[in-house]
């Protein structure tokens, strides 16, 4: 086909699809067999007049067709038509936000091998700060862990190529391959004042993830137990409800929740997990769209393990997506306090949508995360009730100090400068943790009623010397309830 003719096909393609929309967007939805909480629209407002009107895409649609006339007829080489029109619907998805992509047949048939078969990693979870593919965290026991990938790690490039200009979606896909095969990384660090660049040689691997770790009794005299969950996966919930019906065995009192450095998982093991502490019918999470139809709240049910232990949540800024939602709801509903540092702010929800008829399909941002309160987790994150910061050497420390390869050393083995580094290493203290075992045995000094003088109100101080974090202002009335997935 000329791209010539693209001018009309287009248009009457799209008036086609605008029709059909509207359409859509009039027909009711049909009602969820749950018992969900409506969600509200602005008084006089339809889910068809929050969408923009087709015939404003009219103008637009002449001026695209007319630049593909022009490249046709002037461009100095002959051009593909097919593409010249893939290249332009990336560039339009990229243009939205770096989750969001247009997946050519090819890629739609390797997302459906991703959900239903086995592929190598490395073991780390992405995002996008200061227009850098950065490092959330790596996942434990994962080859990127192993190699010494650390949070915030700014990915320059993916073997010899640029990682400037790659969506999320992209460089995930180079990373992948086959386990056993050898990927290369070029990352940019800062340390202190000044950005180092490290080339890592990592080895693919498939990563199984041991989500629920360190499981103990920090301090026998206070019974004080600690969990560390490193990913939300399809058995995180099980896990940890099994880690605290042990330490509960042991005489745990109280329990320090540590979400540091995990990325986030699956929506429904957050929702899991949050439930296990909050009373029923309690709202989790809400998710927001301006499509109706996308909307949900999701609410504990007070089914399964109920925990109503004094508790304190560790975050910090590798705390993402599934963390964040597990976080927000203990905190909006003071059920706990939160240590630790501002998380990242991921809370986003994409949708594969299938579009056309030759296999092509947009990955596509439709909704956000919002907390129990209205807060918007995407670009927000979640406030601690009480900052305790680490430095960047002192988070390589602990997390070094995590190691399999610190864990296994023999002391006696090492080399004098090998030996130097481990003691640096044992010496090195998390001050997060350290508060919140003393908050924890402060509440148990105070006895009943402690926890609720500690619980904070808006714009107040937690803590008797501690700065008050003013939220942000909560958003209209929580949506219905469906199913939903993290990205």
């Amino acid at each position: 086909m000329k791209l010539t003719s693209y001018r009309y096909a287009t248009r009457a393609w799209l008036i086609g699809l605008a029709l059909a929309t509207l359409a859509r967007a009039a027909t009711p939805a049909a009602a969820p067999a749950a018992t969900p909480t409506p969600a509200a629209a602005p008084a006089g407002e339809s889910e068809a007049a929050r969408a923009t009107a087709p015939q404003e895409l009219f103008p637009f649609l002449d001026l695209f067709a007319s630049c593909l006339t022009i490249v046709e007829s002037e461009y100095v080489d002959q051009v593909n038509p097919t593409n010249v029109m893939y290249s332009a619907l990336h560039g339009l998805m990229r243009a939205l936000d770096p989750h969001s992509e247009f997946m050519e047949p090819e890629a739609t048939e390797e997302l459906k091998i991703e959900t239903e078969g086995e592929f190598g990693g490395i073991g780390i979870e992405l995002g996008i700060r200061d227009d850098y593919l950065t490092v959330i965290a790596p996942i434990e026991g994962t080859p990127a862990a192993e190699a010494g990938l650390m949070p915030f790690d700014q990915i320059v490039k993916i073997g010899d190529e640029s990682a400037r200009s790659l969506s999320i979606n992209e460089a995930i896909k180079r990373m992948r391959g086959k386990p056993g095969t050898v990927l290369r990384l070029t990352i940019q660090r800062r340390v202190q004042e000044r950005r180092e660049l490290k080339d890592f040689t990592l080895t693919r691997a498939v990563i199984k993830v041991t989500s629920v770790r360190d499981v103990a009794i920090i301090d026998p005299t206070n019974h004080i137990g600690y969990v560390r969950v490193t990913a939300f996966d399809k058995t995180s919930a099980s896990e940890l409800q099994s880690a605290i019906d042990g330490l509960v065995t042991q005489g745990m009192w109280a329990l320090v929740l540590d979400v540091r450095n995990n990325g986030g998982g699956l929506l429904v093991e957050a929702i899991k997990m949050a439930d296990m502490f909050l009373e029923s019918n309690t709202v989790i999470v809400s998710v927001r769209s301006r499509v109706l139809r996308h909307e949900q709240v999701f609410r504990a049910s007070g089914e399964g393990a109920q925990y109503r232990m004094p508790l304190v949540v560790l975050v910090n800024g590798a705390s993402a997506s599934a963390s964040e939602i597990v976080t927000g709801a203990i905190k909006d509903n003071q059920r706990g306090l939160v240590i630790g540092s501002k998380t990242f702010g991921k809370g986003s929800v994409q949708t594969v949508l299938p579009i056309g008829n030759n296999n092509c399909s947009l990955r596509l941002t439709t909704a956000k995360y919002y907390t129990p309160s209205g807060v918007c987790i995407h670009g927000t994150g979640i406030y601690p009730h009480i900052e305790v910061q680490l430095t960047m050497d002192d988070e390589i420390k602990l997390i070094e100090k995590r190691s399999n390869a610190f864990r296994k050393a023999d002391p006696a083995q090492l080399t004098k400068a090998e030996r130097a580094h481990y003691d640096m290493l044992c010496a090195a203290r998390d001050t997060q943790l350290e508060r919140a075992s003393d908050i924890l045995t402060a509440l148990r000094v105070l006895g009943n009623g402690g926890l609720e003088r500690f619980m904070q109100t808006p714009g107040a101080p937690a803590v008797p010397g501690a700065a008050p974090v003013a939220p942000p202002a909560p958003t209209n009335a929580p949506p219905r309830d469906d199913d939903a997935s993290t990205d």
